[in-house]
């Protein structure tokens, strides 16, 4: 499965003014799986800055469903653990542990990651990135695992 990453620009712009904080112990960050939906990264993706907004949609294709929490599925959205922020170089790079879901039942086509912490709703939570599985990867009863790059959640690279 080939998995495509998306940066939103909001990401850094957030950073910057300081709303989103993601040196390791200050801000909460969460990934949530998409089950249902599509979403088309499109010419504007700086009109989205908070959950909400990407759960409604690319404007194009309609609203996007998460996976049930219900019916045996065993899936919550989760906090990223092991959250690193380190230079090496020209190279800054935000990364993490492996998000598992064990004994999961449920399929999933997209991963949003974001700062759960500004107010902690989905119209206050601020989205970092997002994964476009390519396909609808599904698991009956066993582990569902997001494995980050070795090179991080997010990677800078200055000039």
């Amino acid at each position: 499965m080939a998995v495509t990453a998306h940066v939103f620009p909001s990401f850094s712009l957030n950073a910057l003014k300081k709303t989103l904080d993601v040196y390791p112990g200050n801000d909460a960050l969460d990934v949530l799986l998409i089950t249902s939906g599509t979403y088309t990264w499109g010419p504007t993706p700086e009109t989205q800055t908070h959950v909400s907004e990407f759960l409604a949609g690319d404007g194009a294709n309609g609203a996007l469903g998460e996976v049930l929490t219900t019916g045996g599925t065993n899936y919550t959205r989760q906090a990223l653990s092991g959250v690193t922020l380190t230079d090496s170089g020209l190279t800054t790079m935000l990364d993490c542990n492996n998000p598992t879901w064990p004994a999961a039942t449920f399929a999933a086509k997209y991963a949003l990651f974001y700062d759960s912490t500004v107010g902690g709703t989905d119209s206050t939570n601020q989205i970092m990135c997002y994964w476009d599985f390519g396909a609808s990867p599904g698991v009956n009863n066993t582990s569902f695992t997001l494995t980050i790059s070795g090179s991080g959640l997010v990677t800078w690279t200055h000039s």
